[in-house]
């Protein structure tokens, strides 16, 4: 008899998590999981708990109610286990000013308990991925916002953690600088790591995330991918059509549901509900090609992220 080979458990489980400041609750019963290499995005209204359960799981809050766990590590009970396997960006990552960005790197390299020779190769490697080699021997004073979080972000990545927890990481920086850490943050994805991060830029978290989780008032109100979301709110379906080389005539793509043209060869059909979208794309292309036309590119148009939040955010207000 064969057997099945065993599932690994969540790098990250948060459950029934609850947290009040002065007697006022800021998370309420947030339970969610994260899967190795995968990258969960965080969003929701300013106030609504993020940075706390953020600094929850990096261990600088210690009295809350629930379990966190970071790779089978309670982060209440078991934190040194727990901190060797997080990286952390705060919002506002806090260097010695007068170091030099390297010393800096080293000096947190070495509390973290990296080896020396680690350290001189980790380090190297950072500055030339990071495009600050040349900035090495400057002062952090002497920086720039955007290079300053950047410094952040390295000393995050240093000791190679199983698990990132990146608080805004993208705040302050210009478009190539952020490009850029999005590439970092799917590369490590890709390379195993678990990363969780808020942003309030939804366009940088639609860019990187594998889920994302919405929360507001303290409470988790949903998750999921972004075709999970779009499921979850009732939105319709939506059939992107480029052709490169339009048919004679189109009237067919209105066969199938709401018919826009968004420019010269390019059109969303908006399906009904309930329609079958594999269906729809199939039928759209033997019309084509019965019609004359040839087709550059079909599939399911996901909304963006900032619609999604918007819906949920419209739909929240009415509810109360």
């Amino acid at each position: 008899m064969l057997r099945s080979a065993p599932v690994a458990e969540p790098v990250v489980q948060i459950r029934g998590l609850t947290k009040a400041f002065y007697g006022q609750r800021v998370l309420s019963d947030v339970s969610f999981e994260i899967e190795r290499g995968e990258v969960f995005g965080y969003i929701g209204p300013n106030g609504a708990g993020k940075t706390t359960t953020l600094k929850i799981l990096a261990g600088l809050i210690g009295k809350y109610q629930g379990d966190v766990m970071i790779g089978g590590a309670n982060v209440a009970k078991e934190r040194a286990k727990a901190h060797k396997l997080l990286g952390y960006l705060p919002q506002a990552a806090g260097f010695q000013k007068w170091r030099t960005v390297w010393s800096a790197l080293d000096t947190l390299g070495a509390l973290s308990g990296v080896p020396d020779d680690v350290r001189k190769r980790r380090i190297g490697e950072l500055l030339e991925r990071f495009d600050l080699a040349a900035a090495r021997h400057k002062r952090v004073k002497e920086l720039s916002g955007g290079m300053t979080q950047k410094l952040g972000l390295m000393q995050a990545l240093l000791h190679e953690p199983a698990v990132l927890v990146l608080d805004e990481p993208l705040e302050g920086l210009d478009p190539p600088s952020r490009s850029l850490l999005k590439e970092i943050i799917i590369e490590r994805c890709k390379a195993g790591t678990t990363v969780l991060f808020s942003s309030h830029i939804l366009s940088d978290v639609e860019d990187v995330a594998d889920r994302v989780g919405i929360l507001n008032g303290g409470k988790l109100a949903i998750s999921g991918s972004i075709r999970d979301l779009t499921a979850a709110f009732g939105l319709p379906v939506e059939i992107g059509v480029e052709f490169a080389a339009a048919p004679v005539e189109t009237g067919f793509l209105a066969n199938h549901g709401k018919v826009a043209e968004l420019k010269h060869g390019q059109w969303r059909v908006e399906l009904p509900n309930g329609a079958d979208s594999d269906a729809a794309i199939h039928a759209i292309i033997e019309a084509t090609l019965a019609a004359g036309g040839r087709i550059r590119k079909i599939g399911v148009v996901d909304p963006e992220l900032d619609d999604l939040f918007a819906e949920y955010i419209n739909r929240a207000k009415h509810a109360n």
